[in-house]
């Protein structure tokens, strides 16, 4: 009996251990890889696993992050128009 409630403690133990190891280290990976926010991928992990079930553990924060480049792409986009649009009014400009 004895040797039953110590094994059945050491996997609790080992359960809770490679949980929190596994915890940290995604957001270690996430920041270092992805260069990834760790608030985004919390926030992607709650609003994924509603919506997808458990493979939201992946897709939420995949779709979030996806979502943030696509707004930087965007804001590139816009900035090299601009840019685009006040080169050639100076160029205009100058060959009146």
């Amino acid at each position: 009996m004895e040797t039953i409630l110590q094994d059945g403690q050491c996997s609790i133990f080992g359960f809770v251990v490679i949980i929190n190891i596994d915890n940290v280290l995604r957001f270690m990976i996430a920041k270092k890889v992805g260069n990834i926010h760790p608030i985004i991928t919390v926030i992607g992990v709650v609003i994924g696993i509603p919506l997808f079930g458990i493979l939201g553990l992946v897709f939420g924060p995949l779709l979030l992050s996806y979502f943030f480049l696509l707004i930087k792409i965007y804001e590139t986009s816009s900035k090299a128009s601009e840019r685009l649009e006040r080169i050639k009014t100076i160029h205009e400009h100058g060959e009146l």
